[in-house]
């Protein structure tokens, strides 16, 4: 029995009889009206005609080529209203990412500030201690423990001291303020750390002053 052509269901976006006839008649349109229009647009881009003169060529065109410049003319609008459309939603993202960004850098230290506070805690706790009692051993270890607390909240967030009694002095990480002649320590070793140094992740955000043994 043979097929009714008709009836016949074709799958979606394959191609069918008919298929690539319908889109060699479009493209041939398409180029008619780009090849109307260009003695249009030839004559609207002269820069060297007035406006005056324009127009008087232009009601010389005939009506394929008019209709043609005129439907050119609505294409053109249209992708210059998507341009528009699309510089202005990147504008406005543009905006909203520096906006977000002065945000997180507003409240940057916020993380930081919340593992510190229960340190200022115990640290007014330890003087309330001290006003009432005598007791310096107490004192000693309470404040110890709030250095600990402290130093452990740092560390946490990227914060480390440098090293430096002991080690070879680095000028990258070390700032020598005196120096000494001690014969126990290899020449150019830190003999003494004046004032800790310190770090965030691999950048120096105070370098260590030190004594530097010279011999």
């Amino acid at each position: 029995m043979a097929k009714d052509k008709h009836n016949e269901v074709i799958p979606e976006g394959e191609p069918h009889e008919g298929h690539d006839a319908d889109q060699a008649l479009h493209d041939a349109d398409a180029m008619k009206t780009a090849g109307e229009a260009q003695a249009g647009e030839q004559i609207v881009e002269d820069e060297n005609l007035s406006p005056k003169q324009r127009a008087k060529k232009l009601r010389k065109l005939d009506d394929e080529e008019l209709l043609a410049v005129a439907e050119q003319a609505v294409k053109a609008e249209h992708w210059l209203e998507v341009a528009k459309r699309s510089q202005a939603e990147m504008e406005n993202t543009i905006r909203r990412i520096k906006r977000e960004a002065q945000d997180d850098l507003k409240f940057a230290a916020g993380s930081l500030v919340r593992e510190l506070l229960p340190v200022l805690d115990n640290l007014s706790r330890a003087l309330q201690a001290t006003a009432q009692s005598k007791d310096f051993k107490a004192l000693f270890e309470g404040v110890e423990l709030t250095n600990k607390m402290f130093t452990d909240a740092l560390a946490r967030h990227g914060v480390t001291p440098i090293e430096a009694e002991g080690r070879t002095f680095d000028p990258a990480v070390h700032e020598a303020l005196m120096t000494t002649n001690n014969p126990d320590l290899e020449d150019n070793a830190v003999a003494m750390e004046l004032e800790r140094g310190w770090k965030l992740h691999d950048r120096v955000l105070r370098a260590s002053k030190v004594q530097v043994n010279k011999k």
